[in-house]
């Protein structure tokens, strides 16, 4: 999951070693695979789905983070990070799909919505991680830091396949980011800071009906 982030102003306590942090901006998240099996015999491969953001649109875009910087090794960190991005699929899209449906070869290209009625996570693609942090200059006004972190995905899973609806949140698989940040200290316990942040995640999702799906955005 490819997001580029602008975030806003964070508090620091008084030790300036604890703060917390709030952001949004905009998510935008490659195109995938989706692996999809129902009872039945069915088991498909739909290829390079593309996915809209609709960053701003209800839900938002957003992510807290609460993040812990260490007295005698200043240049290091932890963060605890909370993530809610969203992926929503266009039905009408026309993919490659290879497989079998109940029983059938296909091969082929087909619109999306020959499957899936309705697919999306839009209640949140959730992503809860633990970073690693390192900045550079700590003691500066401005903080230049990257981190690495690794978690689990928790989306919330709707789906409709003829006429079967799943919405749920599921515990899906195991997630990581990457990030690249500037810090700028704007005054006492205020800041603001920039972000760019990729991130990965293996979702399997249970649906109703005896189905399941395979994604990594």
């Amino acid at each position: 999951n490819l997001v580029q982030t602008i975030h806003f102003p964070h508090k620091r306590h008084d030790n300036a070693d604890l703060r917390l942090s709030a952001y949004g901006g905009v998510a935008e998240t490659l195109d995938t695979d989706v692996d999809f099996e129902q009872d039945g015999g069915t088991a498909l491969t739909l290829k390079d789905i593309g996915w809209d953001n609709e960053s701003f649109q209800p839900p938002i875009y957003y992510g807290l983070r609460l993040s812990y910087w260490f007295d005698r090794a200043p240049s290091w960190g932890l963060g605890l990070d909370f993530t809610h991005a969203k992926m929503i699929a266009d039905t009408d899209q026309i993919v490659t799909v290879n497989g079998t449906r109940a029983g059938m070869s296909v091969a082929g290209r087909e619109r999306l919505g020959e499957t899936f009625s309705n697919l999306q996570l839009s209640h949140g693609h959730n992503l809860l991680t633990l970073n690693a942090l390192y900045r550079f200059f700590p003691a500066d006004r401005f903080e230049t830091y990257i981190g690495l972190g690794i978690g689990a995905a928790i989306p919330h899973v709707e789906t409709e396949i003829n006429g079967i609806g799943t919405s749920e949140y599921q515990l899906a698989g195991p997630a990581a980011q990457g990030l690249l940040g500037v810090n700028v200290g704007l005054i006492k316990h205020l800041s603001a800071f920039i972000e760019y942040k990729l991130s990965y995640a293996d979702i399997d999702a249970d649906l109703q009906g005896g189905s399941s799906l395979h994604v990594e955005p």
